[in-house]
C-alpha cells in the first residue's frame, strides 16, 4: 500500500492542485461581492446573501449534470479514442447550454416569490433585482464548467485555474465601477454587483473556449448531429450527481434557516463556522476531481489494478488533508474565530461549533473523495442515495431533535450534520470497496464500448 500510494500521490496532486485553486477562485468571487456591497449597508449585504443562495441551488444542480464529462473524456483518453473524447467534449458543451436556459428562467420566476419563503420584507425587492441579473451568469458559468471538465480529464488544469483567478480581478473592478458609478460607468447599486458577476463569468467562458479551440479536443471532424449514446451516458452519470449536490448542499442551507430560528447570535456563529468549513472543503473537492480522472484514465487503459490504486490513494489524500484540517481547527479556535470580529456570546457558540466542524473534517474529506472515485468508475447513483439517506434521514432528524427537542441549540444541529457526514462516508466507503472488488474480479465492466 505504501508503494502504491507513493506512485499515485504525485500525479493525483498534479491534477488536484490547480483544481483546488480554481474552486477557491470561484468562491472568492462571492466573497468579493459581499465585501464590496457592504458599503451599501447591511440590508444590501443580506439581499445579496439571499440572492446568492437561491442562484447557488440552480448552479449546483447544473454543475452536477456536467460532472459526467470528465469521466467520459478520461476513459476515452485513457483508451486512446480521440473521436470519443471530442464527442464527449462537444456534447458536454451542448448539454451546458441546454440545461442553463431552463435554470435561468426558473430563477427569474423564483425571484417573484421570495416573500413566500419567509424572506424579510426589506430584503425582497433588492434580492429579487439581484437574482434577475445574476441568473444570466449561469449560462457562461455552466459552459465554462463543461469545458473545464473536459480539459482537466485530459490533464490540463492550469488554464482554467489561471482564467478563474484573473476573472476575480475583472469581477472586483466591475463591482467597484458599477456599484458606485466610477470610471465613466453608471451607478447601479446592488444590481451593479450582479452585473459584475455576469461580466466576469462571460470573460471566463470566452477565454476558456478560445484556449480549448487551440489546445483542447479537435472538433473539426466531428459529425454535426446528436450522438445519443454519448448524451445518454452523460445524463446517466450527471443526473444522479446533480441530485446528490442538491441533497448535500440543501441540508446545509436548511441548517442555516433552522439556526436563524434560534436567534441572531446562533445564526452569526453558524454562518462564520460554515464559511470556515466550506473553505477547508475546497481541498478534498479538488482531490475528488483528480481521483475521478485518475480512476477513469486507468479503466480506459484497462488497468484495473491501477484504477484501484488511484481510487484508494485519492481517498487517503482526502482523509489526510482533512485530518490535518481537523487538528488545525482544534488547535487554533481563538485565532480563527477572531478573524470575524464576533461579539462574546456569538464567539462562545462559534468555538463550540468549530469543535463539531473539526470532528467531522475526516468524514467530509472521505465522503467527497469517495464520491469522486465512484464517479470515475461510472457510479453516481450510490453517492446520490448515500447523501439522501445520510443527510436527510439520519443527520437532519438527529440534529433537529438535539437542537429543538433536547435544547442543545446550534451545537445540536452541528452534531446532526457531523452524524450525517459520518453516515455518508461510511456508506460510500463500503460501496467503493465492493464496487472496485467486482471490477477487479471482472464481474463489472466499467468501461463503455468505443463510440459511447
Amino acid at each position: 500500500m505504501r508503494d502504491a500510494f507513493s506512485r499515485e500521490w504525485r500525479p493525483t496532486l498534479a491534477i488536484a492542485g490547480p483544481v483546488m485553486l480554481g474552486y477557491l477562485g470561484m468562491t472568492l468571487m462571492g466573497i468579493v461581492d459581499t465585501i464590496l456591497v457592504g458599503s451599501l449597508g447591511p440590508v444590501a449585504v443580506g439581499a445579496v446573501g439571499v440572492g446568492a443562495s437561491v442562484v447557488a441551488v440552480a448552479f449546483l444542480f447544473g454543475l452536477g449534470l456536467l460532472l459526467g464529462i470528465d469521466r467520459q473524456v478520461a476513459v476515452a483518453h485513457g483508451a486512446g479514442r480521440p473521436d470519443d473524447v471530442a464527442r464527449a467534449h462537444a456534447h458536454g458543451i451542448g448539454l451546458a447550454l441546454v440545461v442553463s436556459l431552463p435554470l435561468v428562467f426558473g430563477l427569474l420566476e423564483a425571484s417573484r416569490h421570495l416573500a413566500r419563503f419567509g424572506v424579510a420584507p426589506e430584503l425582497v425587492p433588492l434580492a429579487a433585482a439581484w437574482i434577475r441579473v445574476a441568473a444570466w451568469s449561469l449560462v457562461p458559468a455552466l459552459v465554462f464548467t463543461a469545458v473545464r471538465q473536459s480539459l482537466q480529464a485530459l490533464g490540463d488544469t492550469r488554464a482554467a485555474t489561471a482564467i478563474l483567478l484573473l476573472a476575480n480581478g475583472v469581477n472586483a473592478f466591475f463591482n467597484v465601477a458599477l456599484i458606485h458609478g466610477r470610471y465613466g460607468l453608471p451607478s447601479l447599486g446592488i444590481t451593479g454587483s450582479a452585473w459584475a458577476t455576469v461580466v466576469a463569468r462571460s470573460c471566463t467562458v470566452v477565454a476558456i473556449l478560445a484556449w480549448s479551440y487551440y489546445r483542447g479536443p479537435d472538433l473539426r471532424a466531428l459529425e454535426r448531429r446528436v450522438h445519443w449514446p454519448t448524451l445518454r451516458e452523460l445524463l446517466r452519470l450527471g443526473g444522479p450527481a446533480g441530485v446528490q449536490l442538491v441533497f448535500e448542499g440543501g441540508v446545509f442551507t436548511l441548517a442555516t434557516l433552522l439556526c436563524a430560528r434560534l436567534g441572531s447570535t446562533s445564526a452569526a456563529a453558524h454562518n462564520v463556522v460554515l464559511q470556515v468549513a466550506s473553505f477547508m472543503f475546497m481541498i478534498p473537492l479538488g482531490v475528488s476531481a483528480a481521483g475521478s480522472v485518475r480512476v477513469g484514465n486507468a479503466l480506459g487503459r484497462n488497468d484495473l489494478a491501477g484504477a484501484a490504486r488511484a481510487g484508494w490513494s485519492a481517498v487517503a489524500l482526502g482523509a489526510g488533508f482533512m485530518s490535518l484540517s481537523g487538528v488545525m481547527l482544534l488547535s487554533l479556535p481563538g485565532p480563527i474565530i477572531g478573524l470575524f470580529n464576533l461579539d462574546a456570546p456569538s464567539t462562545a457558540i462559534a468555538r463550540a461549533l468549530l469543535l463539531c466542524a473539526a470532528l467531522f473534517q475526516l468524514f467530509d474529506g472521505c465522503q467527497v473523495t469517495l464520491s469522486g472515485v465512484l464517479r470515475g468508475s461510472g457510479d453516481t447513483l450510490a453517492s446520490m442515495a448515500a447523501n439522501l439517506v445520510g443527510h436527510w434521514f439520519v443527520g437532519l432528524p438527529v440534529g433537529y431533535t438535539l437542537a429543538f427537542t433536547m435544547g442543545y441549540g446550534a451545537v445540536g444541529l452541528w452534531v446532526g450534520l457531523a452524524t450525517g457526514l459520518g453516515t455518508v462516508a461510511l456508506s460510500l466507503g463500503l460501496i467503493w470497496r465492493r464496487r472496485i472488488g467486482r471490477i477487479l474480479s471482472g464481474e463489472i465492466v466499467a468501461v463503455p464500448a468505443a463510440g459511447h
